[in-house]
């Protein structure tokens, strides 16, 4: 099967917010809607990791058949979901972005 890419749909971009820790020097991401953190050495490998963290979720829901009642309960949708697909043939395109916080709270937008 060729490589499905599946869109998502929502209110907003999926917002990621970003701070580096004090104590280990580390970007750590939290994204409350998809209740999902992680944490990276750079803000470059940070994107990569957010990527790659959305992409296995996704395909996780996907696989167990949970997808659709996970987009349901955030207020998005999908297009183009096959009926059946294995983890190597999907791809999903989640417009997300990082939001960059710093001591004194104000945010800086990047991705």
């Amino acid at each position: 099967m060729a490589l499905v890419t599946i869109r998502m749909e929502g209110h907003a971009q999926l917002q990621w917010h970003v701070r580096r820790s004090t104590t280990s020097g580390r970007w750590i991401g939290v994204c409350e809607p998809m209740n999902q953190v992680t944490e990276a050495d750079s803000l470059d490998e940070l994107n990569s990791v957010i990527e790659e963290t959305i992409q296995l979720l996704l395909t996780d829901l996907l696989l167990d058949n949970e997808l659709e009642q996970f987009l349901r309960e955030h207020g998005w949708t999908a297009n183009n979901v096959p009926p059946q697909v294995s983890a190597s043939d999907v791809r999903f395109d989640v417009p997300w972005q990082l939001v960059v916080e710093n001591k004194r709270d104000s945010e800086r937008r990047a991705h």
